[in-house]
This record gives structure tokens, sequence and C-alpha cells, in this order.
């Protein structure tokens, strides 16, 4: 029978559940089996909110995630006006993700989770749990193929029930006037005779 490395389970203060979480993640997309992996290129989230420590986390690295060549897809378990925030790309990063919701009541039983590669992810407290109200409660798993299959066979079940999310996107600059100007000038043209 092989033997199973231990899972990393802790019991975590709110105010130093999102710093924990940047450490996890900052220590598997830098490490060198990491740059290898990439080419999977997708970390996977499944979070209460916009506002879960998870999200906040990788938000908080959104630089180092994309310079290592990975993209999001995350699903939400609630959502204010059926949208993201105004502020998403921004908040993001400009970090590449795919965002969906999972609007079914009973999909708020799921546990919040992280898969970082094949064999590395972090299980959270369920997201019914309000996470400012008690200390959370959460899994940092390395090395373990079985919890992180599971963990994806997860997400990719949800990801196909849950709805896609309308973006709200910021607004565009608008042009400056000498710029307007600039465009409506002509144009010098040469001329050729014949």
């Amino acid at each position: 029978m092989p033997v199973r490395p231990p899972l990393r389970v802790s019991v975590t203060r709110h105010d130093e559940k999102e710093q924990k979480l940047r450490e996890f993640v900052r220590h598997h997309i830098t490490s060198a089996a990491a740059q290898t992996a990439a080419a999977q290129g997708m970390l996977m989230v499944v979070a209460r909110s916009a506002e879960s420590p998870v999200v906040k986390a990788l938000a908080g690295l959104a630089p180092e995630i994309q310079s290592a060549g990975y993209a999001l897809r995350i699903i939400f378990a609630h959502l204010e006006h059926d949208a993201l925030p105004d502020t998403w790309e921004r908040d993001m990063g400009g970090l590449r993700s795919e965002v969906r919701w999972a609007r079914r009541p009973r999909l708020v039983e799921a546990h919040e989770q992280l898969v970082l590669s094949p064999t590395v992810c972090w299980i959270g407290d369920c997201m019914r749990r309000d996470p400012a109200k008690c200390d959370a409660f959460e899994n940092f798993v390395e090395d373990c193929g079985e919890a992180a299959g599971c963990a994806t066979v997860s997400f990719e079940r949800l990801w196909v029930i849950s709805e896609p999310i309308r973006r709200v996107s910021i607004a565009a600059p608008v042009p400056s006037p000498e710029a307007i100007a600039s465009l409506e000038a002509p144009q010098p043209t040469i001329g050729t005779r014949h």
C-alpha cells in the first residue's frame, strides 16, 4: 500500500488567511517544477465571492502568476447584480480569467478550493460559511495527485453546471480633443504625375 504524504491541515485566523494563501501560491508557481508544469497554464478556483481571501491572494500575485504563464478559471457562489464588480479587471491586474457563477443554491455546499497543479491544491471552508465571522479551516495539499485530482474533477463538474458571467467592463478612456482633431485633420499625401 503506498504511503500518502500527510495533509497540511490548519485552523487559520481570518486576518492571516490571505497571507498564508499568497505564500502557498507563490511557492508553487515559482518553483522549478511549477515552471515546467506551466504548460497546464490554468489555476482553478472555487470561491464564495470576489471578496474571498483566495481571490484576494491571487489578485495580489497577479503579475507573478501572469509571468509564470498561468491564467485563471474561477467559479463564484455569490455575486452582486449577477455580474463581476466594475473593478474586476483592474483588481486582477489584467490577469487572464474566465469566470462562472454557481447560481444554484445547492452548489453553495461546496468548499472553496484552488488547484495549482496535478499534485497541489488548497481546500478551504464551505462557501455557505462567512469567513469574516469565524476562524477558517483549510487544507494545504502538496504532492498528492489523489487530492488534487479529486479537486480538479469537482471543479470541472461545477464548471459545467455553472453559468458564464457577463463582464461589466470599465469604460474606455475618452480621447482628448487634440487627439480627435488630429484624426480629423487631412493627412498629407504624396502625389505622382503621369
